[in-house]
């Protein structure tokens, strides 16, 4: 293996391990974000629940004074039923009674069953109490776990810097302005080992003359791709 080849090799590597620290000190944070937002739009939940709950309960408050008010009526027309003048008068006040009585018997239904929703409602919000419980809880563990990760994720990238400084020493002088500039577009994958006769990163063959020349060590750029090729078995 010629050390310009393996040169190659090793400068992908420190490429490809940089990179893989890089994601992590960048997913980190995204994670964090993800469940933050998770976490608010549960606490939104709870709070639009809770304002649901809320609305049902003061309806239901409305249903309850309305049948307290025609209870109250029907019994204040009871006592007027002896008081009656005529049969006219009497037959009146009874039907007054059997109105505010039939209007009760719809509206204790209603109440009934708004009832029925507000302790539904309640027993969910319950369970939306919980699940925020646990998005708190998962968000504090992302939290740590990345607190304990990054410093250690920093000193490898860092090492790793200086690995890559070392490394590039294989691109030949001429070659370095193009070299970052590949570097800036392709980023890892700037360099690509060669699978058979093709460019592992388009596929493309090489032809005869190129293949020899990235097996001997000669730093060949591929003409489809632009990545700088090497022999991985070289």
């Amino acid at each position: 293996m010629s050390s310009a080849t393996g040169g190659l090799r090793e400068l992908h590597q420190v490429h490809l391990d940089l990179d893989a620290c890089q994601k992590q000190l960048e997913n980190g944070p995204r994670r964090i974000a993800a469940h933050e937002k998770k976490l608010a739009n549960k606490q939104a939940e709870i709070d639009a629940h809770k304002a649901d709950i809320t609305t049902l309960q003061k309806t239901a408050d409305g249903k309850n004074l309305q049948i307290r008010t025609n209870e109250q009526t029907v019994a204040d027309t009871k006592a007027k039923l002896n008081q009656a003048k005529s049969n006219v008068e009497f037959d009146i006040f009874k039907g007054q009674i059997a109105k505010a009585e039939k209007a009760n018997a719809t509206l204790e239904d209603e109440y009934l069953e708004l009832l029925e929703q507000v302790d539904a409602e309640n027993t969910r919000l319950g369970e939306l109490n919980g699940e925020l419980k646990a998005a708190e809880a998962s968000l504090q563990t992302t939290k740590d776990d990345f607190a304990a990760l990054e410093p250690q994720v920093k000193t490898q990238a860092a090492d790793l810097e200086t690995e890559l400084r070392e490394a590039e020493k294989c691109i030949p002088t001429k070659m370095m302005e193009q070299y970052r500039r590949l570097v800036i577009a392709h980023g890892p994958s700037t360099l690509a080992p060669l699978d058979a006769s093709a460019c592992s990163e388009c596929f493309v063959e090489l032809s005869p003359q190129n293949i020899v020349e990235v097996r001997t060590g000669k730093l060949v750029i591929c003409k489809s791709c632009g990545r700088i090729l090497y022999s991985p078995d070289a």
